[in-house]
């Protein structure tokens, strides 16, 4: 596997640079780590030169193709990201072979959280794929630091050593992860909105667990179900239910698995088949999540909203969902779906209100034609 390393600093001393080498020195024979030593050279990016890019920028995306995954550490200066990995990214914009792109990003000083922030923002939009179990702050003492001083350092030394280590796991993984990874018309993970509110509550996490627990409760929490609370409009693409802050159970699980999407965190989307009220037909569908945590596998989640007799909750591994399966023909649907069903997109876009929604729920007779 090879790991084309950038530094967003020019400095000769730069702790971002010293930690890329580090890396490079702990990687295993399996994993070729190279330090990207052009971006001083890059001209400050200009669209009219997209036709004929200089040879340097060529370069850059030549070695960015050759690479299976980027690892970025950048300083911050002044609440954002340096010029020098900023005009890079530029570069590479509107490079075909960037779009999906696994990146892990490092942050060398706890203190520099906009820049981190701002920096995932960027990829994200660019349609990386952020690997967020890799990327990581690390608790340096001080930014006066060289090569040996960190390799002197057992906690950093374990630390970087993690960063390759899950950079193998998640790539092993992404093929079979890829879809539930992607954004699509009604999981529009890469709608502005979206990836504004996806950085905002990823801001501070430590991993990838505690961005999904904080998503989840965004949704249960803040976004009203529809029929709880009678509010119109009818939302069914994630974009269209944060904007308006209202959704069905189904509408709700969009937007929760946009949300992780956003954040480079697989999700897709589960079924059940409930009564709809009490132990007696008719039944309908009811939409959930399900997340993948590299701590656990795949984890179920209902963020429909509680309400006296619900309690729904993320507590993995054990799973708190907001309804039992309790009359004999009521199931858990099985498989995870990236996109969702064909009967619940038809039942939220074919009807005008709440009220018509609630008396055409999609039942799995529908998903069966």
């Amino acid at each position: 596997m090879k790991i084309l390393a950038l530094s967003g600093s020019l400095r000769s001393a730069s702790i971002n640079s010293a930690v890329l080498r580090v890396i490079s020195d702990l990687a295993p024979a399996a994993i070729e780590v190279r330090l990207y030593s052009g971006l001083g050279d890059l001209p400050l990016y200009n669209p009219d030169l997209e036709d004929a890019p200089p040879t340097v920028a060529l370069q850059l995306r030549n070695e960015v193709a050759m690479a299976d995954v980027l690892l970025i550490a950048s300083p911050e200066y002044a609440h954002g990201v340096t010029g020098s990995i900023k005009n890079a990214l530029d570069w590479l914009v509107a490079f075909q072979s960037f779009a999906d792109k696994p990146v892990a990003v490092l942050n060398a000083s706890p203190r520099a959280h906009h820049a981190d922030a701002a920096l995932r923002e960027t990829l994200v939009t660019m349609s990386a794929t952020l690997i967020e179990a890799a990327s990581i702050t690390l608790p340096l003492p001080s930014a006066n630091i060289g090569d040996a001083e960190l390799l002197a350092m057992p906690e950093i030394v374990s630390s970087l050593t993690g960063v390759l280590t899950k950079i193998q796991r998640t790539m092993k993984l992404l093929p079979e992860m890829k879809p539930y990874l992607a954004s699509n018309l009604y999981i529009d993970s890469q709608h502005p909105t979206i990836v504004a509110q996806a950085a905002k509550l990823a801001e501070g996490c430590a991993d990838e667990e505690a961005i999904a627990k904080r998503c989840f409760e965004f949704v249960r929490d803040q976004i009203k179900h529809s029929w709880d609370y009678r509010l119109n409009p009818v939302t069914c693409k994630a974009s269209e239910v944060l904007i308006h802050g209202t959704g069905y159970c189904y509408a709700k699980s969009h937007l929760l698995a946009a949300l992780l999407r956003a954040n480079a965190i697989p999700a897709g989307l589960c079924y059940q088949r409930l009564t709809l009220d009490g132990d007696q037909p008719p039944f309908c569908l009811h939409g959930l999540n399900a997340v993948y945590l590299p701590q656990h596998g795949w984890y179920r989640v209902d963020a429909r909203g509680n309400k006296p007799g619900v309690n729904a909750d993320f507590c993995p591994p054990q799973e708190k969902l907001a309804f039992p399966i309790v009359h004999p023909l009521e199931q858990d649907l099985p498989g995870i779906d990236a996109e969702p069903l064909p009967a619940v997109v038809k039942a939220l876009t074919e009807h005008k209100t709440v009220e018509q929604v609630y008396d055409n729920l999609p039942d799995i007779a529908a998903t069966e034609q």
